[in-house]
């Protein structure tokens, strides 16, 4: 625990139970003037000694020693960094003060927070969706037109009361029609959003699969355990020349039971979803049969989650390194990633997402991603410690490959793979940014980031800040 939270919780906690330093400092075999430096956490404390204080104090260790006060702090400081509180003149560097003296108040703090956050991403989401969803544009646009429509012909027969009657009889046929159309159109589209809305966000077949990998946590036992057995098969095998033998390998073996997970999943309601459904899955099996989570799980822990190191020593893509580190099963030790793939056109191509990681699900993400710079030097591996407009704080690590036949005169063709995590989890990694490693401000993309200074910014944010 960093010690200028610990120095104020025992601080606080011995003034709760009416102890003076003096009494505390005998119980442990200090002096006071040592004990006072501790509490104004100008000394570092831990092992034996902490024992004893949590002793005297009549606290256990494991409540003086608070991982999730860690977490706090944390979050906290991304708080302090917010746009909306850049004027506020927040005490970052008091942070952990307040975490030791107003845990309830610090909680609250960040309780808000996410509450504001979560607010303003579904507000994010909407509009992104109210200005890229096809079905939306379309029906809207019909609407729209059925209005100019029926407001044209209505003023034409206000303003001209000597119309012929057979000409005010089309007129009346054309508003009757229009207006038919009208509602029918508003009915379509109330009957999609209500959908929407019962389908928890779930529009288009890309979503419908996300879906899928979300209920699942991006983990499938059944598949797992399949793959196990499976894996001696695929020993020797080198994916990077190989990989279509092992897709119709898994296809044979254990079709009938990714068929029947697609099947299960109700919200996958499309053709175009089932079969994008069963070929991700598909390279998951392969995935799962090439590196067998009890071995890989080790291993991963061994090199800390080195993507580079894990496919040297297992002779396979990145690709297929980093969906094995998406699916490993969760534990406190064990860090959490979200996986992305694009390709030359800046089109996120593959999604496996990460908590609290704003991407928009239907416009181009932003441009200073590692993800998309990473292109810029082939087979490089490029790390990034982001920072969003909300104060999250990430890391990424991208790098670009080469995909199709290679030779003299053969375009070359890039997509680029990166990994994902929150910067806290990145220190159980061999990722973790030091000190001067550089925060960079980033957004989820233009059209909905709030940064109004940045010089790379393409189009007007949807709201205003």
């Amino acid at each position: 625990m960093e010690s200028s939270i610990l120095g104020t919780r025992i601080r606080q906690r011995r003034r709760e139970i009416g102890t003076t330093q003096a009494e505390l400092a005998q119980k442990v075999g200090i002096s006071p003037s040592y004990l006072n430096l501790i509490e104004w956490n100008k000394r570092r404390i831990a092992g034996p000694l902490l024992g004893k204080i949590a002793t005297a104090l009549d606290i256990s260790l494991s409540e003086l020693d608070d991982v999730s006060e860690r977490r706090l702090s944390i979050t906290l400081g991304e708080i302090a960094h917010l746009p909306a509180l850049a004027g506020v003149q927040v005490e970052e560097e008091r942070i952990n003060e307040l975490i030791g003296r107003f845990p309830g108040w610090a909680r609250g703090v960040a309780s808000l927070a996410r509450s504001e956050r979560e607010a303003t991403e579904r507000a994010y989401m909407l509009s992104d969706r109210l200005s890229n969803d096809p079905f939306l544009s379309e029906n809207i646009h019909r609407i729209l037109t059925r209005i100019a429509a029926v407001r044209s012909i209505s003023e034409i027969i206000y303003e001209y009361e000597d119309i012929p009657d057979d000409r005010r009889r089309e007129f009346d046929r054309i508003i009757y029609e229009e207006s038919r159309t009208l509602s029918d159109v508003a009915e379509a589209l109330a009957v999609y959003l209500d959908k929407a809305a019962e389908d928890e966000k779930v529009f288009t077949p890309v979503d419908e699969v996300e879906a899928l990998f979300e209920h699942h946590g991006n983990h499938f036992s059944e598949i797992e355990t399949l793959s196990e057995i499976l894996a001696p098969e695929f020993a020797g095998m080198n994916l990077r020349q190989e990989r279509m033998r092992a897709r119709e390998l898994v296809t044979t073996r254990l079709g009938e039971t990714i068929d029947r997970i697609v099947g299960d999943q109700a919200k996958i309601s499309t053709h175009a979803g089932q079969n994008r459904a069963r070929d991700l899955l598909t390279e998951y099996a392969v995935a799962a049969a090439t590196l067998p989570m009890t071995a890989f799980r080790e291993a991963a822990a061994n090199a800390r989650y080195d993507i580079e190191t894990l496919s040297a020593e297992f002779a396979c893509d990145t690709d297929i390194v980093c969906q094995r580190l998406t699916a490993l099963p969760e534990s406190d030790d064990t860090p959490t990633f979200g996986y992305f793939r694009a390709n030359a056109a800046g089109t996120i191509i593959r999604m496996l997402r990460l908590e609290r990681l704003p991407v928009p699900r239907y416009a181009v993400a932003c441009p200073l991603w590692v993800l998309f710079r990473a292109q810029q030097s082939s087979d490089v591996l490029f790390r990034q410690r982001a920072i969003f407009p909300s104060g999250a704080r990430f890391v990424f690590v991208a790098k670009a490959v080469s995909q199709g036949k290679v030779g003299f005169g053969a375009p070359r063709h890039f997509v680029t793979d990166m990994l994902a995590m929150s910067e806290e989890d990145s220190f159980k990694t061999v990722y973790a940014p030091d000190d001067d490693t550089r925060l960079e401000e980033v957004g989820p993309s233009c059209r909905l980031c709030p940064r109004d200074t940045c010089q790379h910014r393409v189009t007007d944010p949807l709201t205003d800040n």
